[in-house]
């Protein structure tokens, strides 16, 4: 699943942490030298007082920039509404660079930006609206404020004795890991960019990695970035100084015309608080009580009375008419019959004996 691409709040936010710039204008502009035959496309952002050029839109690392406190001259050219765009030549320190505005409109407003900040006065000879002149009048105050902060002096440091003290301004490339980490880094996500500033061999020194794809197939290459005494030189065959992390990063992507990116991880943020499960461990954890299964009482048959065969005799005691003539004669005093007990037959013995019996019984008495 490809990553999703950064949104422009998101790229301005990183230029801006990059840059450590407020923003005043930006737009695209047609870009050449003097001695250039094409002009070449960029999106540009004045903040400050420094035009920073990007080869795209969505690119966070700018690939050149323009100084405008070194500003000479502005040549206004042939910035008049008749004409189709804009076009006039700013005369730097040390180059002179053309710029092309395909709004005439928005080039005199780019014309009236750069030389505020650059003279920090608000030019007379502009054809701008009330709104646009009071934006300028906003972006006068904020310049002055932002540069008298950087006049004030700054109290001397003791020299860096560890390396994490050198990095005190790095680009958002940068990354704290080792050769085959950012080797790793770049070929599981190529979508991120394709060139990783990290920490190198030697203390004090940095690296940086780039993952290219030529004809014979993915490629990687490491250079070497070493700390001087004005700056940071890189190890190439004309080594080049530069200022800042930033401007090494920058150098890659300038002589690479884009095709090196930096590699800046997105930002995610999760959108769900998950709720906590709370585990009790130790001796403070609860039994847990296993509960007891509720089995049924056995229920027994009893056992049903034998019953006897009907071929079998029962054998019952009958008391034959002499003996009973005898018991009468012995209680004739008695208004009552003689009281006898009936023999209890057997459990073996069926009801319907026990019937006949009470029935001879009642014969009987």
């Amino acid at each position: 699943m490809a990553a999703p691409k950064p949104t422009p709040r998101f790229i301005s936010k990183e230029r801006g942490k990059i840059t450590a710039l407020p923003l005043y204008c930006d737009g695209f502009v047609l870009k050449k030298h003097t001695g250039e035959k094409d002009f070449k496309r960029y999106f540009a952002e004045l903040r400050g007082s420094t035009i920073f050029l990007y080869s795209d839109e969505e690119n966070a690392m700018y690939t050149e920039k323009l100084e405008l406190q070194n500003l000479k001259l502005l040549d206004p050219g042939n910035l008049k509404r008749k004409y189709i765009s804009a076009d006039f030549t700013l005369t730097l320190l040390k180059k002179e660079v053309r710029l092309k505005i395909e709004n005439p409109d928005a080039g005199e407003e780019w014309k009236g930006f750069i030389l505020t900040v650059a003279k920090l006065e608000i030019p007379s000879r502009l054809q701008l609206l009330p709104g646009q002149l009071l934006r300028l009048k906003e972006v006068l105050k904020e310049e002055k404020e932002r540069q008298a902060r950087q006049l004030v002096p700054v109290k001397e440091q003791e020299p860096p004795e560890a390396y994490d003290d050198v990095i005190t301004n790095v680009p958002q490339c940068f990354y704290a890991v080792s050769r085959n980490k950012a080797i790793e880094m770049l070929v599981e996500s190529p979508e991120f960019g394709n060139m990783i500033l990290r920490p190198g061999s030697e203390k004090m020194n940095f690296a940086v990695t780039v993952r290219q794809l030529l004809t014979d197939g993915p490629t990687i290459k490491h250079y070497k970035v070493m700390r001087v005494e004005n700056g940071f030189s890189i190890a190439l065959d004309t080594p080049v100084t530069v200022c800042s992390l930033c401007d090494v990063a920058g150098h890659f992507v300038k002589e690479s015309n884009g095709y090196l990116r930096p590699y800046i991880q997105p930002h995610t943020y999760a959108t769900i608080i998950d709720q906590p499960v709370v585990l009790n461990g130790g001796k403070d954890q609860q039994k847990r009580q296993i509960p007891q299964a509720v089995v049924s009482p056995m229920i027994q048959t009893p056992t049903p009375p034998t019953q006897s065969s009907a071929n079998e005799y029962i054998e019952v005691d009958y008391i034959n008419g002499d003996e009973l003539d005898k018991i009468n004669h012995l209680n004739l005093k008695d208004d009552y019959p003689p009281i006898r007990n009936v023999p209890v037959p057997d459990s073996g013995f069926s009801e319907e004996l026990l019937k006949a019996l009470k029935k001879r019984r009642s014969t009987i008495y």
